[in-house]
Parts: C-alpha cells; sequence; structure tokens
C-alpha cells in the first residue's frame, strides 16, 4: 500500500537508503565508520536523481490521497505520545510530574486540533528547515519524515524472514551449514557456534571465524540460555539480524547498542573524536553527544522526558578548553549549563546533532576561567569524569563513554 502511495521514484530512493543504513551499520561492528550518524537529507544532497526525486515529490504534494496518509501518520504518532505520557502520568507520586505531563498531553491535543495540510506543512517542515544547513527546502524535511514512515509501515520491528536475505546468501557463500527453521525463520545454532550475550548479542561460528548479529533476545536471557547449553542437551534456534551481516563482524561488547557511533575514550583529551553519539538501549532517545573542535570539547545529555522549562526542551551541556604543555594536559576553562530547545529546535537536532539550543540564553550553573588545571592528577583523578557524573543523568552512559 504505501508503495502505491509513495510511487517508485520515492520508494526506490528509500530503499537505496536503507541499503545506506545497513552498510554503515554493518561497517561499525566490523570496527570502522565515519563520525556522523546516517541522515536522509544527507544521502538526497548526493543523490544523482535529486531533482528527480524532488519534481516527482512536488507533484505528490498536491494529490490529496497522499495529503491524507501523511496527515494521518502524523496524528497516530501524536496519538501514540499522548496514549504514552498518560501512561507514565499515571504512574508517578510526583505532582510537579504530573503537571509537567499534562501540559505535553493539553499542548499534543491543541496540536491536533490545527492539524492540516498547510499548518503541517508550515509547522513540521518550514520551521525546521529554516535552522538544518542541508536541507535546501521544506520538501527535504518532508522527505525525512517519510522515510521513517515508510520503514515503520513496510517493516516494522518485526521483519518476516525470506530466503535469500542478505545474511542467507552470505552463509550459503561461505560454505556455512546453516538452517533457517520451521516457518518462523529462526536460525538452528549448532553445538560447537558460541553464544556471544553482549551488546549486540552475538553468535560466533568457529568454521568461518566470524560472527552472527541476534535481534529480539535479551543478552541476560541469552546469557542464561549458554548456561543451560553447557548443563544439558536442547535443539536451540534464534533470531539473527538478516540484513546486517558481513566479514569480520568483531566482538565488540558496547557498538551499536550504547555507542551509536565515534569513538570511546582512549585517555587523551586531544584524541577524543569529533563527534560521537551514545543512546541508551530501553530508551532510544535518551542520548550522550561528544563533540571536539580544536580546544573545545562540549558534552551534551540529550533526554526524550527530560525536564521542560517554559515549554522548551532542557538540556544539560559541560563544555571544557585544554591545552597541552610537555605532555600533559591542562584544563584551562570548564563550565556547566543548561540549554534551551523550543519543539522545533530540538526536531532539527535529531536530524543534525550540531544544533545547538536557541530558545532561550543558556543558564549556567558555575564556570572556571583562565586555570591550569591538571586534567589527570597524580591520584589518576579524573576531573572530567567528576564533573559529568555529578550532573547527568544517565551515569550509565558516561560509563560506556569512558568505559568504567
Amino acid at each position: 500500500m504505501i508503495d502505491d502511495i509513495l510511487g517508485n521514484v520515492i520508494t526506490d530512493f528509500f530503499e537505496d537508503c536503507r541499503k545506506a543504513e545497513f552498510s554503515r551499520e554493518i561497517t561499525m561492528l566490523q570496527g570502522g565508520g565515519s563520525s556522523y550518524d546516517f541522515d536522509v537529507i544527507r544521502t538526497l544532497k548526493n543523490a544523482h536523481n535529486q531533482v528527480e526525486i524532488l519534481d516527482y515529490l512536488t507533484a505528490l504534494t498536491e494529490e490529496n490521497d497522499f495529503r491524507f496518509f501523511v496527515l494521518d501518520q502524523v496524528r497516530k504518532d501524536r496519538t501514540e505520545e499522548i496514549r504514552r505520557w498518560t501512561r507514565i502520568q499515571l504512574t508517578t507520586n510526583c505532582e510537579d510530574d504530573f503537571r509537567y505531563y499534562d501540559i505535553l498531553i493539553s499542548k499534543t491535543k491543541e496540536y491536533l486540533s490545527f492539524l492540516n495540510w498547510d499548518w503541517y506543512v508550515e509547522n513540521n517542515c518550514c520551521t525546521i528547515c529554516k535552522i538544518c544547513d542541508d536541507a535546501k527546502d521544506w520538501r527535504w524535511i518532508l522527505l525525512d519524515h517519510l522515510y521513517k514512515y515508510y520503514k515503520k509501515l513496510k517493516y516494522g520491528r518485526f521483519l518476516n524472514y525470506s530466503k535469500h536475505c542478505p545474511l542467507d546468501d552470505y552463509l550459503v557463500k561461505k560454505g556455512v551449514k546453516a538452517n533457517f527453521s520451521d516457518n518462523y525463520g529462526l536460525l538452528d545454532i549448532y553445538e560447537p557456534w558460541v553464544l556471544k550475550s553482549g551488546k549486540p548479542a552475538k553468535v560466533y561460528i568457529p568454521e568461518i571465524n566470524n560472527h552472527v548479529i541476534l535481534r529480539h533476545t535479551p543478552s541476560e536471557l541469552l546469557a542464561q540460555i549458554d548456561g543451560w547449553r553447557h548443563e544439558t542437551q536442547f535443539n536451540l534456534a534464534l533470531r539473527p539480524d538478516y540484513n546486517i551481516c558481513g566479514d569480520k563482524i568483531l566482538d565488540l561488547q558496547y557498538i551499536c547498542e550504547e555507542r551509536d557511533f565515534g569513538k570511546n575514550y582512549s585517555g587523551q583529551l586531544s584524541k577524543i573524536d569529533q563527534l560521537s553519539k551514545y543512546f541508551d538501549r530501553d530508551w532510544a532517545n535518551d542520548w550522550l553527544l561528544v563533540q571536539h573542535n580544536g580546544a573545545d570539547i562540549t558534552f551534551e545529555e540529550v533526554l526524550e522526558d527530560g525536564p521542560h522549562d517554559q515549554d522548551n526542551f532542557v538540556t544539560q551541556v559541560v563544555h571544557m578548553q585544554f591545552i597541552e604543555e610537555k605532555g600533559q594536559e591542562f584544563i584551562t576553562h570548564i563550565d556547566h549549563e543548561y540549554a534551551f530547545y523550543s519543539e522545533p529546535n530540538m526536531e532539527a537536532k535529531r536530524n543534525k546533532l550540531q544544533t545547538k539550543g536557541e530558545a532561550r540564553t543558556r543558564y549556567k550553573t558555575f564556570k572556571i576561567d583562565k586555570a591550569h588545571i591538571p586534567y589527570v592528577n597524580e591520584a589518576n583523578y579524573n576531573i572530567l569524569y567528576k564533573v559529568l557524573t555529578c550532573y547527568f543523568t544517565k551515569g550509565e552512559l558516561v560509563d560506556e563513554y569512558f568505559r568504567f
């Protein structure tokens, strides 16, 4: 159905986007990758048929069926938000939290009461376009939204297995005796294969010295199953990722689940990657962003259900500057502040991570200037780690970055 609504020009482009996403994730699992998130807008910018795609999209926007489809998806998403916030509201014992979710629910209902095509284009596309450097006009933002709907409706989280999927073809090519059992497409796990309950969960196949990624099996449960395998015999079948496969998939314990991209802390400020993103496995929209530009390093915590103030999304930011002298690093400046994002501003950030909160002046809690503080002292006391854990809510993401 969605293929009929969007047409071949758009769906072909979206399939290319999916392949690019898979390719990027495979590269990350092989220990490589670039320091940027997958971006539909960036992909469109480099597409050879960019003009054709945008012209076709322009024609689609004049069709009533297409407009109805887009608005229907928006309504479903916002209605689900109301349901989720209502569930949280009913379980909270904090009066401030109750009022906070009450405001969110009321404003979302108000949003739905205003929703029509022109209003959607102006408030969900044009507004975001103004603060997104790569988007040439509002159609680019619309295409980005459509890609999310396309994946959700055509594939969802529960992709059905079919023969000759990338994993099936890969194992056949490698000469692996693999069997996708019964009608459910589960992969039979043979006795020599080793279960790896890391992040993400994997199974190691000794005959090709490589790993296959597993999906929908919690790491904790996989560890328990692995224990049972050592105690008794039974037939085991697990659901693999049918699209993410390739040579030299490493047994990295932090990739793809909590680290989206970038590099972990290596012990030196000067070697911090240009852009890194970590996210909570249970709350994928809770992030730790690390940006490094010359002598400046910024850590920002972005929480989906984090604090709000005057209808603005609030994030926490720790900014520092450093110098290096005779092989030792010294902090010259460090501060902590709260940054404020309007709703379109936050939507833009989810598409372009470098976007800054500009809804109002940032609120600083402390600032140290003109300092010469040893970054790591003789007792190996890491000042930056201490500041981050004192302020940030998601201490596990900070630990993941420092690999403690």
